[in-house]
């Protein structure tokens, strides 16, 4: 077993190996996602390039709310980050931005629940919330909708794309 689970399993001189690392709609599923960050800048050679794609998440009062939601559907979610966060981490491990996009997509709530196999009972209670958000009672941090008879949300999706400048670790 390894002492660290967040260590890519790279020797030493294998530091600076790779030209791009990718990474899709994975770190909302890290408990440490600056380590795995950190280890992800690690292996990019001088001039490599990190992609990420990821949610992005909710304004700073709804996000505990919409986390709590997302973690009833999926229990391998852990938290989703910010914009804010993600730059952060690109700045901290000597990578550049060059591309930072915003997308939000509308998403079926029923498509979204059937993704994970979601348990009926959890399925009621997320569409009560969706459906109480939409009447003014509570807010979810998904400003859901309703789309010809069905609940819709906006889910924002982030792609960012660093290069490496140097060598810095965390």
């Amino acid at each position: 077993m390894r002492k660290n689970r967040y260590v890519l399993i790279f020797r030493t001189e294998e530091r600076n190996s790779f030209d791009i690392v990718i990474s899709r709609l994975a770190f909302h599923h890290f408990p440490n996602p600056k380590c795995c960050f950190s280890e992800m800048a690690r292996v990019l050679k001088t001039g490599g390039k990190l992609v990420v794609i990821d949610m992005e998440a909710a304004e700073e009062a709804l996000r505990n709310t919409e986390n709590e939601i997302e973690t009833l559907r999926d229990p391998s979610h852990v938290r989703k980050l910010s914009k804010e966060e993600f730059t952060e981490m690109f700045r901290k491990n000597c990578l550049s931005i060059m591309t930072l996009e915003c997308t939000e997509l509308p998403v079926s709530l029923s498509a979204w629940l059937n993704l994970t196999n979601t348990p009926a009972e959890i399925c009621a209670d997320i569409s009560k919330r969706l459906t109480d958000e939409m009447k003014g009672n509570g807010l979810t941090g998904f400003h859901s909708y309703q789309k010809d008879g069905e609940i819709y949300f906006h889910q924002r999706w982030l792609m960012m794309i660093g290069k490496k400048e140097g060598n810095y670790y965390q």
